[in-house]
């Protein structure tokens, strides 16, 4: 087996046991929760990157505030995205598993709930590159986010927002460069 062929079992065997410890983390998640379904398309222009992603988002139950008003809580998201390679010699598309707790801050009293939110999740990706010029050494990645959007129509059930991305390694193993995305989404809550 060449060494390409082995980064790739470890990268599939790793997706796998993400994809597990996700799923139990949905069945976990409490009976209140209304799940959400989101697409999304991001471009990272420093690094000729596109992404599609779905993802699913569920509130953890955690809130504070008041819900006629302000409102401060606490979600769950999974996502699943591909990267496609837009430039660079040698390119490579990238499959993207991720986790991440969001906090979410709402304005309640109007005919559209405004929001902004952030949050710091784990990324794990398919290949350590997407071009000779793009090497982010490691499969295991941290998101730094940060996102505006409004929540509109029947019981608010349908989101539109917009998010920034960092995606580094924290700087575990060089070369470090970090991808940007600028992310638009559509989600609905069920």
């Amino acid at each position: 087996m060449t060494q390409q062929q082995e980064r790739t079992a470890r990268s599939l065997r790793r997706s796998a046991a993400l994809c597990c410890a996700a799923a139990t983390l949905i069945a976990a998640a409490p009976a209140q929760a209304d799940p959400a379904v989101h697409v999304a398309y991001g471009r990272d222009p420093g690094h000729g990157l596109n992404k599609y992603e779905v993802g699913l988002n569920w509130d953890s139950g955690f809130a504070y505030g008041n819900p006629q008003g302000w409102l401060a809580k606490l979600q769950w998201e999974v996502e699943l995205a591909r990267w496609n390679a837009r430039s660079g010699n040698n390119r490579r598309d990238v499959t993207e598993l991720g986790f991440s707790p969001i906090l979410r801050v709402e304005k309640h009293g109007w005919s559209v709930v405004p929001f902004a939110e952030l949050s710091v999740g784990l990324r794990l990706m398919s290949a350590t590159s997407t071009s000779d010029s793009h090497d982010y050494s490691t499969a295991f990645q941290f998101s730094d986010m940060v996102g505006v959007g409004v929540a509109f129509g029947p019981q608010k059930r349908a989101e539109a927002g917009f998010r920034f991305q960092h995606i580094s390694n924290a700087s575990i193993k060089r070369p470090n460069p970090g991808t940007n995305f600028y992310t638009g989404y559509v989600r609905y809550r069920f």
